[in-house]
């Protein structure tokens, strides 16, 4: 299977666990909700210990796992009703948490979780002690928060609603595990009443469902990743949770029915955890052995490769040169004569052959315009200048003087902001300015030319635009108009060799930015391209 397929299976598993979760959660709040409502009491014990889920606490939880569920909901028809909904319940089951910590902190008198079935919340009643626990109210207090930040447009309000989660996770861990080892200052807060089983099982469900409900952000990446480290993380940290867990029950199993005392259970947990993970870290450590040795013969032969390619490119671009060089010399032979021989001949010959003659005059000439475009790109990468600090008002300008005669003969209009300084090779540069105005004032409509040029300022580079009013470009041709000799017009409509915006594609990545077009036919193109920011 391929990595980004894998890696999107993942991602659609981790999903399902976030619907899966939150569906839980809502079933185990409506069961206890029903059991009150219907005062069945074998639904609101759903697991027997002293202390039950309090009603408040099963509704806010219906409330947490419908928001949940929310969250991942992709119906992108009814995407703003379901932020809305997401929003209200989450800030409903923060509301919940913050009201209920405050009156422990400060005594308010408005006991929240006392809002439905006051009358049976008491030992009188018949039923066992159902208040929200101090831990629990501060789990909704950060699960309600969680929520809200989740889609925080900053990376720091997403990273600290999955901190806040997290310590919920924490929390009913340490609930779990001491109704586990039945460690009652694990799961109370000093002498008020303890968090109960079920709500601890599902506080644990929710912080699942929350961090998987965005496996593509914050500290999901590395878990579901592809790499070496995302699948030494899926395999040890589950192992690290659940083998000291089951292993300490175990041997507290054994102690309490007098198989051995406390001193030897600590020494065999020690020890067997000692075994367990030795054992763990040593298969990790040849899986990551053998992907380093992978890695590294992948290395090396990306290496050769890259350098018979350099090789081989450069004897190419050494051949294209040479080759146009040298055939600039007999095809000039060629047109001389040609030229010579037009001329001697001028009323020698009837009209047919001096036409014959033209046609060869005339295909020698696009030859020579073909080779010197060529040769041009060839030597964009072999004969380039050393990059130097450059102020583009002065390419422009050079650029403008040798478009002189075509402006004046078309009565284009060329207007601009203030340009930057960038680091290039002035000479390049300049010939991308000049082919892009070039182009905009051959290809003009109806109209005279006008043409304006635009730079704004990104990050880390410039981002030029050369927009003109001409015939425009179709955008299935977007493509094809970067690739040499290709030509979207018969050289009696259009004059030229279709190398132009090759060549100025060519030296714009030589820069290390890009190019590329927008336009509509008939309503103009403009004509994109990036240069890097000099260093300070």
């Amino acid at each position: 299977m391929k990595r980004g397929a894998s890696e999107n299976l993942i991602t659609q598993r981790l999903l399902l666990v976030t619907k899966v979760t939150s569906g839980i959660v809502v079933l185990i709040g409506g069961l206890v909700l029903v059991g009150w409502v219907l005062n069945i009491e074998p639904l609101i014990r759903l697991v027997p210990t002293g202390v039950v889920m309090n009603p408040v606490t099963a509704l806010t939880f219906v409330m947490a796992g419908i928001a949940l569920e929310r969250l991942v909901a992709g119906d992108s028809a009814t995407s703003n009703r379901r932020a809305g909904l997401w929003c209200s319940l989450a800030a409903l089951v923060l509301l919940v948490g913050a009201f209920k910590l405050a009156d422990d902190l400060f005594g308010l008198g408005f006991h929240i979780d006392h809002v439905l079935f006051s009358g049976r919340l008491n030992r009188s009643a018949g039923f066992p002690l159902s208040e929200m626990a101090p831990n629990t109210a501060l789990n909704f207090f950060f699960f309600g928060a969680g929520l809200l930040l989740l889609d925080s447009k900053r990376r720091a309000g997403l990273r600290f609603a999955q901190g806040l989660v997290m310590g919920v996770g924490l929390i009913s861990m340490l609930a779990l595990i001491g109704y586990s080892y039945r460690v009652l200052r694990l799961y109370r807060v000093g002498g008020s009443i303890p968090m109960a089983l079920d709500t601890a099982l599902a506080f644990a469900l929710l912080s699942v469902g929350f961090l998987a409900g965005r496996p593509e952000r914050g500290l999901m990446p590395l878990i579901t990743s592809q790499t070496t480290g995302g699948a030494m993380v899926r395999r040890l940290l589950p192992m690290a949770i659940v083998v000291p867990w089951l292993l300490g029950a175990l041997l507290l199993m054994g102690e309490q029915k007098g198989f051995y005392r406390q001193e030897a259970a600590i020494s065999i947990f020690a020890v067997t955890c000692i075994i367990i993970f030795t054992g763990l870290i040593w298969w990790h450590a040849r899986l990551l052995y053998r992907t380093d040795l992978d890695r590294l013969r992948a290395e090396a032969k990306l290496r050769q490769t890259g350098a018979n390619l350099e090789r081989s490119n450069t004897e190419l671009q050494q051949f294209a040169y040479v080759a146009s060089h040298d055939l600039f010399e007999p095809l000039r032979t060629v047109n001389s004569y040609l030229q010579l021989l037009m001329q001697r001949c001028q009323g020698k010959l009837d009209k047919q052959s001096l036409e014959f003659i033209g046609f060869a005059l005339d295909g020698a000439q696009r030859m020579e315009a073909l080779i010197h475009d060529l040769l041009a790109y060839s030597r964009v990468d072999q004969r380039g200048r050393p990059f130097e600090l450059v102020n583009c008002e002065h390419v422009l300008r050079a650029a403008l003087s040798n478009l002189k005669v075509a402006i004046e003969e078309t009565g284009a209009r060329i207007t601009s902001g203030p340009l930057p300084q960038v680091r290039a090779d002035i000479v390049q540069l300049t010939q991308v300015f000049q082919n892009l105005l070039g182009n905009a004032i051959k290809f003009h409509g109806p109209q005279p030319p006008r043409v304006n040029i635009h730079v704004e300022q990104r990050e880390n580079e410039w981002l030029f635009s050369v927009h003109d009013n001409g015939i425009g470009i179709d955008p299935k041709y977007f493509e094809r108009v970067f690739v040499i000799f290709q030509r979207l017009h018969t050289r009696q409509e259009y004059a030229g060799t279709g190398m132009g915006l090759a060549i100025c594609k060519k030296i714009i990545e030589r820069h290390g930015g890009k190019l590329w077009v927008e336009s509509k036919v008939g309503d103009g193109a403009t004509f994109y391209f990036t240069l890097p920011k000099p260093e300070e």
